[in-house]
């Protein structure tokens, strides 16, 4: 730990040079993202981290959820666990469901989901051009999910030429199989993209088998994606885009934690349809978006095994969402100095469950059936903003802006963002960011049958972050703190005695660290990546009449490290080694211990035609758990080849 740290404080002192890195914005990098449109990362204070198609392609074997699971200040649990598991996006110790996952800036989740959260294993890796994260609540330009942060995934568009087309293959461990393939070109105005991705693997056991002689199954998965990206030049200063993803996928599933299961199985089908309209003027631009999202969810837990001690002999559950989004917005320049966004959105969601139980009980009981129809379990917000960027100040940059939201079920609110920051020389950015959050309740937290609250209140925050960049040729360094003040945080609520869950709010929860980053090219070819998390946090609340503070970090390491040294050993050859490191962790009262990871990667090209890769992951094959009960990926590995023509 300490040799790692020790690693980050060498690498800000080594002289500076040209660098090539990927990780960090870079002062003279553009972001999309930290404005609603292009701005260099030098005028804005915001905390931004850009993954670029070239760093993307140096990962090449790995899903998105593992990707995002290597940054600073983020864990993305169950990225390595058994295919199928929904990946659980916690940043900067906040909950699962607070950090807004986008699609070419369109905003994707899921209203069955228990956080309102979204499915990173909807997103084909293949199909990514780049990643933009953004930390610190964005809730005055992004809404209520954007409490921790936002992560904008921007795909890849039609190439110059009239036709060209790229495949892929792979195999790993547990007898993964993958394929995919997509075409792409642009004929006159009309610009296309569109791909296929299979994979098929048998898995492991999804429930970890403490004695090692249960003879737990494997638990497989099988998914087919198919995604579409259309544009169209419309004249000389209109463009419309349409964005299509489709994804199916089945898993198989264990009862519980440390607890097989041999007939239990998941599936999940979810569609995206995405409507983007840009028209630019003199000194802006208009955009508006809409986009419809459906997700379907099925768990059966059937009645050829059953588990002893287990709670159901059958049980059949169905989820379905619908939601709606609109968009319209401005984004222009007054003048030199001043530029303005402002615009309204609107979200209509939906929520529909079923389920038909029969207890494992004896003596038997008549089945359970439950039925939430969409009708009862829906809401709709509606949302106005605006925010001002004073840049070109003599280094001087300021951000602030404000949001108005109306909620159907919760009447109004207002957030706001000041953000100012301070560049010396083009090389040393300090920056500050005061910020509010608002995030509802989801739909399955107030309406799920036994555990949903209607009287849930929404969570209001007050985030703090400050922090220095400094940006040389070869040597990019950023160290951030932050603080986030959380009020009415929904936790979920069990007696021990009485055995009764709920859905809660707490009194309030605070949340603080920092974040240490650094990039350096050590020499010609040679580049060293680094981070460094410390979170820490606490929660507060009323019992017995007396005010009670405990440490609520689910999951959440308190240290966590990533460093990957890569070396391109010649124009054609590339290698790396990743080292990963994770604290201790607690689930409620269950400590959980630390761990590290060691990968090696490495690819070679012909060209521009084709590429190998191989991917060997947990290369010491350390046991250790990142869902307490369930299995993490061992040693494990993972090549393929790339065409493209």
């Amino acid at each position: 730990m300490r040799t790692t740290i020790a690693i980050i404080l060498m690498a800000a002192s080594i002289p500076a040079m040209a660098q090539d890195s990927s990780r960090i914005s870079h002062l003279s990098g553009v972001t999309v993202t930290a404005t609603k449109g292009p701005q260099k990362a030098s005028e804005t204070g915001k905390v931004v981290t850009i993954l670029s198609r070239e760093y993307l392609e140096r990962n090449s074997g790995k899903s998105v959820a593992a990707i995002l699971n290597e940054q600073a200040g983020m864990v993305v649990n169950g990225s390595n666990n058994t295919p199928g598991t929904v990946p659980e996006v916690y940043m900067r110790g906040s909950s699962n469901g607070n950090t807004l996952i986008m699609i070419d800036g369109q905003p994707v989740s899921d209203a069955t989901s228990i956080p309102n959260s979204f499915d990173l294993n909807f997103i084909p890796a293949e199909l990514v051009e780049r990643i933009e994260i953004l930390r610190g609540s964005q809730s005055t330009l992004y809404g209520s999910n954007a409490v921790a942060g936002v992560i904008n995934v921007i795909t890849r568009k039609g190439s110059g030429k009239k036709i060209g087309a790229t495949a892929g293959f792979g195999y790993g461990s547990y007898n993964d199989k993958q394929a995919n393939a997509s075409i792409h070109g642009q004929i006159n105005k009309f610009s296309y993209l569109a791909g296929y991705r299979y994979e098929k693997t048998d898995g492991m056991s999804d429930a970890y088998d403490s004695t090692g002689k249960a003879g737990f199954d494997k638990d497989g998965f099988r998914q087919h994606a198919v995604f579409a990206k259309l544009g169209l030049d419309a004249g000389k200063r209109w463009h419309l885009q349409y964005l299509f993803n489709f994804n199916d996928y089945h898993h198989a599933l264990d009862e519980y934690a440390y607890t097989d299961d041999k007939d239990y199985n998941g599936k999940s089908r979810y569609q995206l349809h995405g409507f983007h309209s840009t028209y630019t003027f003199g000194k802006g631009s208009w955009h508006m978006l809409y986009s419809f999202q459906q997700t379907n969810r099925n768990i059966l837990n059937d009645s050829g095994y059953i588990t002893p001690f287990g709670y159901a002999k059958y049980d059949n559950t169905s989820f379905r969402s619908n939601i709606h989004q609109a968009e319209s917005y401005v984004n222009v320049d007054l003048n030199h100095q001043v530029r303005l966004i402002g615009g309204a959105a609107f979200t209509r969601s939906t929520m529909e469950q079923e389920d038909f139980l029969v207890k494992n009980s004896i003596p038997a009981t008549p089945p359970v059936i439950t039925y939430i129809p969409a009708d009862s379990a829906k809401s709709n917000q509606i949302s106005a903003y605006a925010s001002v960027l004073l840049h070109n100040m003599n280094g001087f940059n300021l951000d602030a802006g404000g949001r108005y939201n109306h909620h159907s079920l919760y009447g109004n609110n207002a957030t706001f963002s000041i953000n100012p920051s301070y560049l010396i020389n083009d090389r040393h950015k300090l920056f500050l960011n005061v910020s509010s959050g608002y995030k509802v309740p989801s739909l399955y937290q107030l309406y799920f049958p036994g555990y949903g609250n209607s009287g849930l209140k929404p969570e209001v925050t007050t985030s703090y972050e400050a922090g220095y960049q400094l940006g040389l040729n070869r040597v990019n360094v950023r160290a951030t703190g932050f603080y986030r003040h959380t009020r009415d945080l929904v936790i979920f609520w069990f007696d021990p005695v009485t055995f009764m869950s709920q859905y809660r709010n707490a009194d309030k929860q605070e949340a603080y660290g920092g974040e240490l980053e650094a990039d350096v090219e050590i020499t010609k070819g040679l580049n060293l990546t680094v981070n460094y998390s410390y979170t820490d946090g606490q929660i507060s609340t009323s019992q017995n009449g007396k005010d009670t503070s405990y440490y609520n970090l689910y999951r959440i390491p308190r240290n966590a490290v990533n460093a990957t040294l890569g070396y391109q050993v010649t124009p054609a050859f590339y290698a790396a080694a990743t080292y990963r490191y994770v604290g201790e962790r607690w689930e409620s009262s269950n400590r959980m211990g630390d761990y590290y990871t060691l990968d090696l990667y490495g690819e070679y090209k012909f060209g521009n035609l084709l590429k190998i890769f191989g991917q060997f992951r947990n290369i010491t094959d350390i046991k250790y758990f990142d869902i307490t009960g369930y299995n993490s990926r061992r040693f494990n590995f993972n090549t393929g080849i790339i065409l493209n023509l």
